[in-house]
């Protein structure tokens, strides 16, 4: 009998540590929602098209940049993400520091950010995915949701530049298409899984019809600020259902 409780004891810790913690996995989850978030506005404010820098957008970049800073105190800086994310604060910094008329037209180091960038988001995806397992999947589908918004909309502002690459997603021929079936198959999904929150995904819908149509021909005119604004909208509400529900179901797993 005591030989079983032995070997019982570490068994149940194993099985204990391949659950998920949901409230980890929402902080890596807006630790890469920031990240686009900070990519989009970035870009945005590096925008050939725009005449003048709004001093809004780089306040908005920085505001996330903060809160990735403090998520990656508070997960205590798992994996290499902190290095990775040092390293694109860092050429954010260089480009700020470059005089005005230079740094609008600095694309090499454009294109460096969204580099460092790109190896952050993946290595903070790969952390993610190896956290998730049983994660509630209604905590799942707001995070992907989430994430497959930012996806479109940060390749949209990328589009403006033709000398900055892709690098936080395989680009590939049709890949807005793509995209945009995703978007409309995970809201339909959260309204199967959270009906109760039914017309708040009728809003976001609402919200991503009207730009959807500049997304898919993203060659015709270029809205940037519009873009962002709406669709921004819509990851700040999917993250604040996700908090919800991570808070729920930490609160239940300690429930007897």
């Amino acid at each position: 009998m005591h030989l079983k409780r032995i070997l019982v004891l570490p068994l149940l810790l194993i099985a204990s540590l391949a659950h998920a913690d949901p409230l980890r996995l929402q902080a890596l989850h807006e630790f890469r929602s920031e990240g686009f978030e900070a990519g989009t506005y970035l870009l945005i404010d590096n925008n050939l098209y725009e005449r003048v820098r709004e001093p809004g957008n780089r306040e908005i970049y920085n505001t996330s940049l903060r809160r990735m800073d403090a998520l990656l105190r508070q997960m205590n800086n798992p994996g290499d993400l902190r290095p990775l994310y040092n390293d694109f604060v860092a050429l954010i910094r260089e480009l700020e520091g470059m005089a005005e008329d230079q740094a609008h037209y600095s694309l090499a180091t454009v294109n460096r950010i969204m580099m460092a960038h790109g190896k952050l988001e993946t290595a903070a995806a790969e952390l993610y995915a190896a956290e998730a397992t049983d994660a509630p999947e209604d905590l799942l589908a707001l995070h992907r949701q989430s994430i497959e918004t930012h996806r479109i909309l940060l390749l949209y502002q990328n589009n403006m530049f033709s000398s900055v690459g892709v690098y936080f997603l395989p680009s590939k021929e049709g890949i807005f298409d793509e995209l945009d079936a995703r978007i409309h198959a995970g809201s339909g999904e959260l309204k199967k899984l959270l009906p109760e929150h039914e017309a708040t995904f009728e809003q976001l819908d609402k919200q991503y019809s009207f730009i959807q149509p500049r997304l898919i021909n993203h060659h015709a005119d270029w809205v940037p600020t519009i873009a962002a604004f709406y669709l921004s909208k819509n990851t700040e509400t999917l993250d604040e259902l996700s908090r919800e529900k991570a808070n729920l179901a930490e609160a239940n797993a300690g429930t007897p």
